[in-house]
């Protein structure tokens, strides 16, 4: 079953680093509003990333606030942080990659009355935004990430490269396979 995603991004991709690496130092020295700043900056597009990567809206809020608890961690310990965007998301990348490893690993086989009930009611779905949330969870998780970065966080080419730690064309080329992908899923599910 997808989860549906309905929180709009709060990321401002105009707010400079120089602005979030001001209130790093502000938690290092115990300012909670700093924090709370922050908090307020990244939690939404956080949260989404998350959800979209995993498709349970339980396991996204458990590793969204973890996240954050860490980083509040992190920051309090005086440990170096460089980018608070690419800190956040990339914790939010390592723990849902971990997640979906260890989710794979132990996955229940359902029973028939489960795959009776989830068939009828795939056929009945007429929403195309959760068609899309269903395709995007049977692609590739690299393949998503990259998306998901790239078209709901608007993240540049160079800036999933950078979090992702591969070349630009990587990028280009996972984005590509992620959309060849999500278009084979979606016209088989859509009856073209």
């Amino acid at each position: 079953m997808a989860a549906t995603a309905t929180y709009p991004s709060n990321v401002q991709h105009g707010t400079s680093d120089r602005d979030d690496d001001v209130l790093v130092e502000q938690i290092r020295a115990g300012d909670h509003a700093a924090f709370a700043t922050l908090f307020q900056k990244y939690k939404t597009g956080l949260y989404r990333f998350c959800l979209l990567m995993l498709g349970e809206s339980q396991a996204a809020e458990d590793i969204y606030q973890d996240i954050f608890l860490n980083f509040y961690s992190t920051c309090r310990q005086g440990q170096p942080i460089r980018n608070v965007r690419y800190y956040l998301f990339g914790a939010a990348r390592n723990r849902c990659l971990r997640h979906l490893q260890i989710a794979r690993r132990m996955e229940p086989l359902p029973d028939f009355e489960t795959l009776e009930y989830a068939a009828s009611d795939e056929a009945q779905q007429a929403d195309i935004k959760l068609q899309l949330e269903e395709a995007l969870q049977r692609i590739n998780p690299v393949y998503r990430e990259a998306f998901l970065l790239f078209e709901l966080e608007d993240y540049s080419y160079e800036e999933i490269a950078a979090q992702l730690e591969v070349t630009r064309e990587v990028v280009r080329n996972r984005i590509y396979r992620a959309k060849q992908a999500l278009q084979k899923i979606l016209r088989k599910s859509l009856g073209e």
